[in-house]
């Protein structure tokens, strides 16, 4: 399993998103050519968030995932655990976080 599989299909898809072009819709994730293993196709095939930070997806690409989604932070927030929420608010203040 490398982080770095999954964080290239999440990054790919959202320069997808921005083609004027595109047919996909936010949510249908491409994992084709990826080296994924079961649980990162199984998260991305699910667009589960909550997975994607368990498996390292770096917070900028989960929150750009789930704004081309058109969820807003409040809506995807309640997809991840007690936990994930506490590790998250530990880092508040960080730049991008505050745009």
């Amino acid at each position: 399993m490398t982080q770095y599989a999954l964080n290239k299909c999440i990054f790919d898809h959202l320069r997808r998103m921005e083609d004027p072009n595109n047919t996909r819709a936010a949510n249908d994730l491409v994992t084709d050519g990826y080296a994924l293993d079961e649980t990162e196709l199984a998260a991305a095939q699910k667009c589960d968030v909550a997975a994607f930070h368990d498996l390292g997806v770096h917070p900028v690409l989960i929150n750009g995932f789930c704004r081309a989604n058109g969820w807003k932070r409040a809506d995807y927030k309640q997809l991840f655990t007690a936990e994930q929420i506490a590790a998250a608010e530990a880092t508040e203040g960080v730049r991008w976080q505050k745009s």
